[in-house]
């Protein structure tokens, strides 16, 4: 069994323990850089959303049209659901890497809050190639990865690819968009440990 889907059987399992989590993390700061890169976007597609939390925040505060807001697991997109039924009609089952290229569709917009990170190196790779497929010129990806996190629990059985923000910088122009931006945000669950970087890049015309 690939170590993406030992991740996703674990987000099978604890959905509604995790989904309530996250709904608990202070992201105020991460939600004013989200929608700084990508509030203007008339069509949007989130990679891993969770609970919902962030999708519903855009929802409510940014231009978006269409909104495409997609995971890898039936039962997190059933709690996000649940958390935020105004997403009921936007949620959509797409696994990486191979899911953003089988929708087919362009956007102005695509953003990833902690999951990208979930995936191994390769699948990481052609999950940011895809991305930069997906976006028409001049659109716009926002991603915010752990690049440093505390000690992992035995009963966690999730993969957490930690590579340096240097290499997700190197990635992201290797497949065709140009970084404009990359910030830092303190763990919302004031986890000491933890680092979270946040990139801004942009397909050129």
């Amino acid at each position: 069994m690939k170590k993406e889907e030992y991740t996703l059987k674990q987000y099978q399992r604890s959905a509604r323990d995790l989904a309530s989590r996250y709904e608990t993390a202070d992201v105020r700061e991460l939600h004013l850089q989200l929608l700084s890169a990508v509030g203007r976007c008339e069509t949007l597609l989130e990679l891993g959303c969770g609970s919902g939390r962030d999708a519903a925040f855009l929802l409510s505060n940014s231009r978006v049209k269409t909104f495409t807001v997609t995971d890898g697991s039936e039962n997190m997109l059933a709690q996000a659901a649940v958390l935020h039924p105004g997403l009921q009609k936007h949620l959509k089952l797409v696994r990486l890497p191979g899911g953003i290229k089988k929708m087919g569709t362009k956007y102005h917009g695509i953003y990833s809050i902690a999951a990208l990170m979930h995936l191994s190196l390769p699948g990481i790779e052609r999950t940011i190639d895809c991305i930069s497929d997906a976006l028409y010129p001049g659109g716009i990806l926002f991603i915010s990865i752990c690049t440093e996190r505390e000690e992992q629990p035995a009963s966690d059985s999730r993969l957490f690819t930690l590579k340096s923000i240097d290499w997700w910088v190197e990635h992201i122009e290797s497949s065709g968009l140009t970084v404009i931006s990359v910030t830092k945000s303190t763990d919302g669950l004031n986890r000491i440990k933890t680092v979270w970087q946040n990139v801004t890049a942009v397909k050129p015309f």
